[in-house]
């Protein structure tokens, strides 16, 4: 069974797992026209999400007629639901293999505006010894934790949320009660469970539907002063009312590790917001250990559909 690997994240370290599949054959490629020139035989196609786009897709669709199975590298998979898969082909996502390194990252912002950590940064710059960021700062311990997506990312998010003495209100589509949380509702509620947050985590997938799901009315129902945290993607929250938002004061503080689009302009206004942390899509990111959870989840959903077995976290475009 040929498998086409286009490397993007762990490019390395998937392929060594995936050559350790005895009934399989791995063949890189790394542009179009390689696709194009192994598609024919190709059963299984594992891509990350961002390098899936309309040429990519055409190829899929000319030409890859054996193809059944699409795993992607990526939690997301905007582009292989924007362009579309040959009908009949299977296509799963990359499941619980980014969550914790992304949680930490998230975790990590939080701490940083609740802490004042970057205005002590901008001071060491300065070598300046000045205490009084500290009149702002603040503490998890009692406040209210609202996950908007309470998926993988939101359940590791509010294991280590709950550690620091948070209480977690988990949002999602099958509000199903979860241990991680204390409360799970549904999408209905989420414009009234606002009005409890002391922090909202944006961690749902992106679609025409969530698209800008965080807007001026939903920041205006949150408390005044609360914090928002997005390491999802950037479509989720409309940065015009996020900046208004930041300035106004209704918004304590921020932090995003997505933005729309990506790379962020060097003349968006987001720049210049105050109480707002940038990172530029690198939540996932944790070294070796990261990189080997997520090969070996890859490797072992990719040996499923070799072996004939049902593959793990299939996605419904």
């Amino acid at each position: 069974m040929r498998v086409l690997l286009w490397p993007s994240l762990a490019g390395r370290e998937i392929e060594a797992r995936l050559r350790e599949i005895r009934s399989a054959e791995t063949v890189v490629v790394t542009n179009v026209e390689q696709l194009a020139a192994a598609a024919a035989e190709a059963e299984v196609f594992v891509i990350g999400g961002h390098s899936f786009s309309g040429s990519v897709a055409a190829v899929l669709r000319e030409q890859a007629k054996r193809l059944r199975f699409i795993q992607s590298i990526t939690a997301g998979y905007e582009g292989i639901q924007a362009y579309g898969v040959p009908a009949g082909v299977i296509v799963a996502n990359a499941g619980e293999s980014w969550s914790p390194g992304v949680a930490e990252h998230g975790m990590a912002m939080l701490l940083a505006l609740t802490k004042r950590l970057p205005q002590y940064v901008v001071n060491k710059a300065q070598h300046t010894w000045d205490r009084s960021p500290s009149q702002q700062t603040g503490s998890l311990e009692g406040q209210t934790l609202v996950i908007a997506g309470f998926g993988s990312i939101g359940r590791d998010f509010a294991r280590r949320a709950k550690a620091f003495g948070m209480r977690v209100i988990g949002v999602s589509r099958t509000a199903k009660p979860d241990p991680a949380a204390d409360e799970v509702c549904g999408v209905a509620k989420f414009s009234s469970v606002l009005a409890c947050a002391d922090v909202v985590l944006v961690a749902a997938p992106y679609s025409k539907a969530t698209h800008h799901m965080i807007g001026a009315g939903q920041l205006a129902a949150c408390k005044h002063g609360a914090l928002l945290i997005n390491v999802a993607r950037g479509g989720l929250v409309d940065q015009v009312a996020l900046a208004a938002a930041l300035h106004s004061g209704q918004l304590g503080g921020a932090a995003l590790d997505v933005t729309s689009p990506e790379p962020l302009q060097v003349d968006d206004p987001l720049w210049n917001c105050p109480n707002l942390i940038i990172t530029p899509h690198v939540a996932g990111a944790c070294g070796p250990v990261g990189r080997a959870r997520l090969a070996k989840f890859i490797g072992e959903n990719v040996e499923r559909f070799v072996a004939g077995r049902p593959v793990t976290h299939v996605v419904e475009l």
